[in-house]
């Protein structure tokens, strides 16, 4: 097993809930085994990233960030995980 880092930060969680917590994820994880653990361990309150619940896709506007980089700009979700990784999921903010 790794231990990572998560952090969920939406509109929809209280602030104490923004706190970074450990997870448990299996060895040499990627972003999307993450996302199905993640969705299994937590259901409803890592639903509000997914634009597929069934199929475990991201919505267009989440976020991911591995270490301070925007994973979805990159290897998106076949990025690999390692120990001690920080893995904070949001949502664009957007306006004008």
């Amino acid at each position: 097993m790794t231990e990572v880092f998560v952090k969920l930060m939406n509109k929809g969680l209280k602030y104490s809930e923004h706190d970074k917590f450990t997870f448990e994820t299996k060895e040499d994880a990627t972003v999307q085994d993450l996302i199905d653990e993640l969705h299994e361990e937590y259901g409803e309150r890592f639903e509000v990233y997914l634009e597929d619940k069934e199929k475990r896709v991201l919505r267009r506007d989440a976020v991911v960030v591995v270490n301070g980089m925007n994973m979805v700009a990159r290897k998106g979700e076949k990025t690999r995980l390692s120990k001690g990784d920080l893995i904070v999921f949001m949502i664009a903010a957007v306006g004008g």
